[in-house]
């Protein structure tokens, strides 16, 4: 008889998240070396502006938009390496930033920044009670 691989003793939290396409990915939660990533997107973007924060123009010194060589507008605001960053911590590395580009568009990158805040606690589904009690009644 075979020996079957077991999950038994394996401690993780992860929630699936579905692509566009149907594909299952497990979104896992935050490790304690990626915190410091995670509170610095946090503190810049919102999940509820990705497609605005995919649209904004770089500007430069003068407040001015920025142009490339070519004179189209610059876009490389930094916004799209550091979704990509998070999205990779999400999925625990498992794939690559290539093979997450061939499925991922704003709507799952939302989902997939929402469910990996919800599940590594830094969003909760019920704000804390902050109301005073009285020892004997906590």
């Amino acid at each position: 008889m075979a020996e079957e691989k077991s999950n038994d003793n394996v401690i993780g939290l992860y929630e699936i998240v579905r692509d566009r396409y149907g594909k299952k990915h497990k979104v896992y939660s935050a490790k304690f070396k990626d915190l410091h990533t995670i509170m610095n997107f946090t503190q810049h973007y919102s999940p509820d502006s990705f497609g605005l924060y995919m649209l904004a123009p770089v500007i430069d010194k003068d407040g001015e938009v920025d142009m490339d060589a070519e004179g189209n507008i610059n876009y490389d605001n930094g916004f799209y390496d550091d979704l990509m960053e998070m999205i990779e911590m999400a999925l625990d590395h498992r794939e690559t930033r290539e093979q997450i580009e061939e499925w991922l568009d704003v709507e799952v990158a939302r989902n997939i920044i929402m469910v990996y805040l919800r599940v590594s606690q830094f969003k909760k589904n019920n704000p804390l009670n902050l109301e005073k009690r009285l020892i004997g009644e906590i």
